[in-house]
Protein backbone atom coordinates (compact mmCIF):
# COMPACT_ATOMS: atom_id res chain seq x y z
CA UNK A 1 0.00 0.00 0.00
CA UNK A 2 3.23 2.51 0.50
CA UNK A 3 3.94 2.60 -2.78
CA UNK A 4 0.40 3.29 -4.28
CA UNK A 5 -0.89 5.91 -1.98
CA UNK A 6 0.70 8.59 -3.43
CA UNK A 7 -1.30 8.03 -6.74
CA UNK A 8 -3.90 10.77 -5.89
CA UNK A 9 -1.83 13.21 -4.72
CA UNK A 10 0.26 12.59 -7.96
CA UNK A 11 -3.04 13.27 -10.09
CA UNK A 12 -3.60 16.08 -8.12
CA UNK A 13 0.25 17.62 -8.65
CA UNK A 14 -0.38 16.68 -12.43
CA UNK A 15 -3.30 19.05 -12.58
CA UNK A 16 -1.19 22.02 -11.26
CA UNK A 17 1.43 21.66 -13.32
CA UNK A 18 -0.39 21.15 -16.85
CA UNK A 19 -2.62 24.30 -15.70
CA UNK A 20 -0.07 26.05 -14.50
CA UNK A 21 -0.13 29.85 -16.43
CA UNK A 22 -3.06 28.49 -18.30
CA UNK A 23 -6.63 30.81 -18.02
CA UNK A 24 -9.20 29.24 -15.90
CA UNK A 25 -11.96 27.77 -17.95
CA UNK A 26 -14.99 26.69 -16.37
CA UNK A 27 -16.50 24.66 -19.18
CA UNK A 28 -13.66 21.74 -18.52
CA UNK A 29 -15.37 21.71 -14.82
CA UNK A 30 -18.95 21.53 -16.52
CA UNK A 31 -17.90 19.09 -18.96
CA UNK A 32 -16.27 16.63 -16.03
CA UNK A 33 -19.60 17.20 -14.10
CA UNK A 34 -21.86 16.08 -17.03
CA UNK A 35 -19.67 12.96 -17.08
CA UNK A 36 -20.64 12.39 -13.27
CA UNK A 37 -23.84 12.79 -14.01
CA UNK A 38 -24.20 11.34 -16.89
CA UNK A 39 -22.96 7.56 -15.26
CA UNK A 40 -24.62 8.52 -11.67
CA UNK A 41 -27.84 8.17 -13.65
CA UNK A 42 -27.12 5.47 -16.14
CA UNK A 43 -25.76 3.19 -13.58
CA UNK A 44 -28.81 4.14 -11.48
CA UNK A 45 -31.44 3.29 -13.94
CA UNK A 46 -29.69 -0.10 -15.39
CA UNK A 47 -29.94 -1.73 -11.75
CA UNK A 48 -32.94 -0.43 -10.61
CA UNK A 49 -34.80 -2.25 -14.22
CA UNK A 50 -32.66 -5.51 -12.77
CA UNK A 51 -33.15 -4.91 -9.21
CA UNK A 52 -36.30 -2.69 -8.75
CA UNK A 53 -37.53 -3.26 -4.93
CA UNK A 54 -33.59 -2.53 -4.21
CA UNK A 55 -33.54 1.24 -4.73
CA UNK A 56 -36.24 4.41 -3.97
CA UNK A 57 -36.52 8.09 -4.03
CA UNK A 58 -33.25 8.53 -1.85
CA UNK A 59 -31.05 6.78 -4.26
CA UNK A 60 -32.62 8.77 -7.47
CA UNK A 61 -31.91 11.47 -5.21
CA UNK A 62 -28.30 10.55 -3.93
CA UNK A 63 -27.71 9.81 -7.78
CA UNK A 64 -29.12 13.15 -8.82
CA UNK A 65 -26.14 15.24 -6.63
CA UNK A 66 -23.86 12.65 -6.01
CA UNK A 67 -20.76 15.15 -5.63
CA UNK A 68 -22.67 16.86 -2.53
CA UNK A 69 -24.61 14.14 -0.75
CA UNK A 70 -22.33 12.56 1.84
CA UNK A 71 -23.01 9.37 3.97
CA UNK A 72 -20.29 7.97 6.69
CA UNK A 73 -16.81 10.27 6.85
CA UNK A 74 -16.87 11.23 2.86
CA UNK A 75 -19.08 11.88 0.06
CA UNK A 76 -20.05 9.95 -2.86
CA UNK A 77 -16.99 10.52 -5.47
CA UNK A 78 -15.56 12.27 -2.50
CA UNK A 79 -12.35 12.94 -5.16
CA UNK A 80 -14.39 14.75 -7.36
CA UNK A 81 -16.21 16.78 -4.79
CA UNK A 82 -12.77 17.99 -3.88
CA UNK A 83 -11.52 18.71 -6.89
CA UNK A 84 -14.46 20.58 -7.86
CA UNK A 85 -13.76 23.09 -4.42
CA UNK A 86 -10.03 22.93 -5.74
CA UNK A 87 -11.01 24.05 -9.41
CA UNK A 88 -13.19 26.85 -8.13
CA UNK A 89 -10.10 28.05 -6.18
CA UNK A 90 -7.37 27.75 -8.57
CA UNK A 91 -7.51 31.29 -10.13
CA UNK A 92 -6.45 32.73 -7.09
CA UNK A 93 -3.65 30.14 -6.71
CA UNK A 94 -2.99 30.61 -10.34
CA UNK A 95 -2.80 34.72 -9.36
CA UNK A 96 0.12 33.64 -6.21
CA UNK A 97 1.92 31.80 -8.82
CA UNK A 98 1.84 34.10 -11.46
CA UNK A 99 3.17 37.19 -9.31
CA UNK A 100 5.21 35.72 -6.43
CA UNK A 101 8.99 35.68 -6.76
CA UNK A 102 10.91 32.81 -5.75
CA UNK A 103 11.37 33.96 -2.19
CA UNK A 104 7.41 34.32 -1.81
CA UNK A 105 7.02 30.93 -3.45
CA UNK A 106 9.82 28.94 -1.30
CA UNK A 107 8.08 30.80 2.12
CA UNK A 108 4.38 29.42 0.51
CA UNK A 109 5.79 26.49 -0.09
CA UNK A 110 7.41 25.79 3.50
CA UNK A 111 4.68 27.39 5.13
CA UNK A 112 1.91 24.98 3.69
CA UNK A 113 4.35 22.13 3.77
CA UNK A 114 4.87 22.39 7.68
CA UNK A 115 1.32 23.44 8.41
CA UNK A 116 -0.81 21.33 6.39
CA UNK A 117 1.82 17.91 6.33
CA UNK A 118 4.32 17.95 8.75
CA UNK A 119 2.55 19.05 11.82
CA UNK A 120 -0.53 17.43 11.46
CA UNK A 121 1.31 14.03 10.79
CA UNK A 122 3.46 14.96 14.03
CA UNK A 123 0.61 15.64 16.47
CA UNK A 124 -1.66 13.18 14.71
CA UNK A 125 -4.28 16.05 14.18
CA UNK A 126 -5.60 17.78 11.15
CA UNK A 127 -9.23 18.45 12.41
CA UNK A 128 -7.84 21.83 12.66
CA UNK A 129 -8.50 23.11 9.00
CA UNK A 130 -10.65 20.40 8.39
CA UNK A 131 -8.14 18.16 6.40
CA UNK A 132 -10.11 14.97 6.70
CA UNK A 133 -6.36 13.17 6.27
CA UNK A 134 -6.00 14.94 2.41
CA UNK A 135 -9.98 13.50 1.73
CA UNK A 136 -10.50 17.77 1.22
CA UNK A 137 -10.72 20.77 -0.83
CA UNK A 138 -8.18 21.69 1.14
CA UNK A 139 -5.51 19.60 0.70
CA UNK A 140 -5.63 19.40 -3.16
CA UNK A 141 -5.38 23.17 -3.15
CA UNK A 142 -1.64 22.80 -1.57
CA UNK A 143 -1.37 19.99 -4.11
CA UNK A 144 -2.46 22.24 -6.48
CA UNK A 145 0.12 24.90 -5.98
CA UNK A 146 3.25 22.52 -5.68
CA UNK A 147 1.92 21.02 -9.26
CA UNK A 148 2.29 24.84 -10.51
CA UNK A 149 5.88 25.17 -8.33
CA UNK A 150 7.40 21.96 -10.34
CA UNK A 151 6.45 23.80 -13.30
CA UNK A 152 7.29 27.00 -12.84
CA UNK A 153 10.76 26.32 -11.74
CA UNK A 154 11.14 23.22 -13.41
CA UNK A 155 11.74 20.93 -10.61
CA UNK A 156 11.92 18.02 -12.22
CA UNK A 157 15.70 18.99 -13.83
CA UNK A 158 17.14 19.46 -10.64
CA UNK A 159 18.04 15.30 -10.65
CA UNK A 160 18.33 12.89 -12.91
CA UNK A 161 14.99 10.29 -13.38
CA UNK A 162 16.81 7.45 -11.05
CA UNK A 163 17.64 9.69 -8.19
CA UNK A 164 13.88 10.88 -8.04
CA UNK A 165 12.59 7.26 -7.72
CA UNK A 166 15.42 6.54 -5.58
CA UNK A 167 13.48 9.05 -3.49
CA UNK A 168 10.23 7.75 -4.14
CA UNK A 169 11.48 4.32 -3.29
CA UNK A 170 12.82 5.72 -0.05
CA UNK A 171 9.97 7.31 1.16
CA UNK A 172 7.81 4.32 0.66
CA UNK A 173 9.92 1.63 2.22
CA UNK A 174 10.02 4.20 5.10
CA UNK A 175 6.30 4.30 5.58
CA UNK A 176 6.64 0.22 4.97
CA UNK A 177 8.58 -0.04 7.74
CA UNK A 178 6.93 2.44 10.04
CA UNK A 179 3.64 0.89 9.79
CA UNK A 180 5.30 -2.91 9.54
CA UNK A 181 7.14 -2.58 13.02
CA UNK A 182 3.72 -0.84 14.60
CA UNK A 183 1.97 -3.29 13.89
CA UNK A 184 4.91 -6.04 14.99
CA UNK A 185 4.73 -4.30 18.40
CA UNK A 186 0.52 -4.15 18.36
CA UNK A 187 0.57 -0.46 18.42
CA UNK A 188 -1.04 0.70 14.90
CA UNK A 189 -4.20 1.63 16.20
CA UNK A 190 -2.39 4.56 18.26
CA UNK A 191 0.17 5.45 15.52
CA UNK A 192 0.13 9.05 14.03
CA UNK A 193 -0.80 10.36 11.13
CA UNK A 194 2.03 9.51 9.52
CA UNK A 195 1.20 5.63 9.75
CA UNK A 196 -2.16 5.71 8.44
CA UNK A 197 -2.76 4.06 5.12
CA UNK A 198 -5.14 6.34 4.25
CA UNK A 199 -3.10 9.79 4.67
CA UNK A 200 -2.48 11.38 1.78
CA UNK A 201 -1.04 14.50 4.22
CA UNK A 202 1.79 12.17 5.29
CA UNK A 203 5.20 14.03 4.31
CA UNK A 204 6.31 10.69 3.29
CA UNK A 205 3.49 10.41 0.92
CA UNK A 206 3.43 14.21 -0.36
CA UNK A 207 7.22 13.99 -1.12
CA UNK A 208 7.23 10.51 -2.63
CA UNK A 209 4.54 11.69 -4.74
CA UNK A 210 6.37 14.98 -6.12
CA UNK A 211 9.18 12.63 -6.58
CA UNK A 212 7.35 10.07 -8.90
CA UNK A 213 5.88 12.77 -10.74
CA UNK A 214 9.23 13.78 -11.39
CA UNK A 215 10.64 10.37 -12.80
CA UNK A 216 7.77 10.46 -15.60
CA UNK A 217 7.82 13.93 -16.00
CA UNK A 218 11.74 13.29 -17.15
CA UNK A 219 10.68 9.93 -19.23
CA UNK A 220 10.96 10.55 -23.37
CA UNK A 221 7.69 8.64 -24.88
CA UNK A 222 8.87 8.76 -28.68
CA UNK A 223 7.30 5.29 -29.84
CA UNK A 224 3.86 5.78 -32.03
CA UNK A 225 2.64 2.93 -30.51
CA UNK A 226 2.91 4.38 -26.99
CA UNK A 227 1.85 7.57 -27.69
CA UNK A 228 -0.88 5.81 -29.40
CA UNK A 229 -2.48 4.26 -26.09
CA UNK A 230 -1.46 7.22 -24.12
CA UNK A 231 -4.02 9.19 -26.15
CA UNK A 232 -6.31 6.36 -25.76
CA UNK A 233 -6.75 5.89 -22.25
CA UNK A 234 -5.98 9.24 -21.12
CA UNK A 235 -9.14 10.73 -21.71
CA UNK A 236 -11.16 7.79 -20.37
CA UNK A 237 -9.22 7.83 -17.12
CA UNK A 238 -11.47 9.55 -15.47
CA UNK A 239 -14.64 7.50 -16.62
CA UNK A 240 -12.82 4.17 -15.38
CA UNK A 241 -12.78 6.10 -11.36
CA UNK A 242 -16.44 6.77 -11.78
CA UNK A 243 -17.69 3.49 -13.21
CA UNK A 244 -15.91 1.02 -10.75
CA UNK A 245 -16.18 3.41 -7.38
CA UNK A 246 -19.86 4.01 -8.42
CA UNK A 247 -21.54 2.63 -4.85
CA UNK A 248 -24.04 0.83 -7.17
CA UNK A 249 -21.69 -1.30 -8.91
CA UNK A 250 -19.01 -1.27 -5.87
CA UNK A 251 -22.21 -2.99 -3.73
CA UNK A 252 -23.35 -5.27 -6.87
CA UNK A 253 -20.56 -6.00 -9.17
CA UNK A 254 -16.89 -5.55 -6.93
CA UNK A 255 -17.97 -6.36 -3.53
CA UNK A 256 -16.40 -9.92 -2.15
CA UNK A 257 -16.17 -10.71 -5.77
CA UNK A 258 -12.62 -10.91 -5.35
CA UNK A 259 -11.79 -12.14 -1.96
CA UNK A 260 -10.57 -15.67 -3.01
CA UNK A 261 -7.36 -14.37 -3.51
CA UNK A 262 -6.57 -13.54 -0.22
CA UNK A 263 -6.65 -17.14 0.49
CA UNK A 264 -3.91 -17.52 -2.07
CA UNK A 265 -0.41 -17.92 -1.91
CA UNK A 266 1.97 -14.56 -2.12
CA UNK A 267 3.04 -14.87 -5.72
CA UNK A 268 -0.28 -15.87 -6.72
CA UNK A 269 -2.16 -13.10 -4.97
CA UNK A 270 0.24 -10.46 -6.34
CA UNK A 271 -0.23 -11.71 -10.10
CA UNK A 272 -3.98 -12.25 -9.61
CA UNK A 273 -4.51 -8.49 -7.60
CA UNK A 274 -2.57 -7.30 -11.01
CA UNK A 275 -4.62 -9.06 -13.20
CA UNK A 276 -8.39 -8.17 -11.73
CA UNK A 277 -6.68 -4.48 -11.70
CA UNK A 278 -5.86 -4.87 -15.12
CA UNK A 279 -8.73 -6.35 -16.21
CA UNK A 280 -11.44 -3.94 -14.32
CA UNK A 281 -9.28 -1.25 -16.50
CA UNK A 282 -9.48 -2.16 -19.79
CA UNK A 283 -13.23 -3.02 -18.95
CA UNK A 284 -13.94 0.24 -17.72
CA UNK A 285 -11.88 2.23 -20.41
CA UNK A 286 -14.04 0.42 -23.28
CA UNK A 287 -17.14 1.48 -21.83
CA UNK A 288 -15.84 4.96 -21.36
CA UNK A 289 -14.16 4.84 -24.76
CA UNK A 290 -18.42 4.37 -26.13
CA UNK A 291 -19.55 7.17 -23.81
CA UNK A 292 -16.64 9.53 -25.49
CA UNK A 293 -17.36 8.94 -28.60
CA UNK A 294 -20.99 10.10 -27.84
CA UNK A 295 -20.15 13.16 -26.29
CA UNK A 296 -18.09 14.04 -29.69
CA UNK A 297 -20.81 13.34 -31.37
CA UNK A 298 -22.91 15.32 -29.05
CA UNK A 299 -20.19 18.11 -29.25
CA UNK A 300 -20.64 18.14 -25.45
CA UNK A 301 -17.14 20.33 -24.95
CA UNK A 302 -17.30 22.86 -27.92
CA UNK A 303 -21.32 23.34 -27.01
CA UNK A 304 -19.51 24.24 -23.60
CA UNK A 305 -16.94 25.88 -24.34
CA UNK A 306 -19.39 28.53 -26.48
CA UNK A 307 -21.44 28.91 -24.01
CA UNK A 308 -18.93 30.35 -21.25
CA UNK A 309 -17.41 32.32 -24.21
CA UNK A 310 -21.03 34.05 -24.92
CA UNK A 311 -21.48 34.41 -21.13
CA UNK A 312 -18.41 36.15 -20.96
CA UNK A 313 -18.81 38.54 -24.30
CA UNK A 314 -22.36 39.71 -22.51
CA UNK A 315 -20.63 40.53 -19.62
CA UNK A 316 -17.76 42.10 -21.38
CA UNK A 317 -20.82 44.52 -23.14
CA UNK A 318 -22.20 45.99 -19.59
Amino acid sequence: MSFVLVAVNCFILITGYVYYGKETKYYRLATLWIEVLFYSILILLLFYFMFPTEFGFEDVWKNIIPTFYTKGQFSRYWFFTAYVGMFLISPFVNIALKYFDKKQDLAAFLSLFIIFSLLPTILNQDMAFNLNEGYSVLWFVVLYYTGGLLHKYEIFKKLKSNKWLLIYIVCSLISWSIIYILESLGLIETGFGLYSFNCYLSPLYFIGGIALFCVFKNIKITKSFSISMIKFFAPVCFGVYLIHDNMIVDKYVLAKKFAFLANMDPISMIIGIILVGVGIFVACSLIDWIRELLFRKLKVKSRLANLEENIYLKFDNY
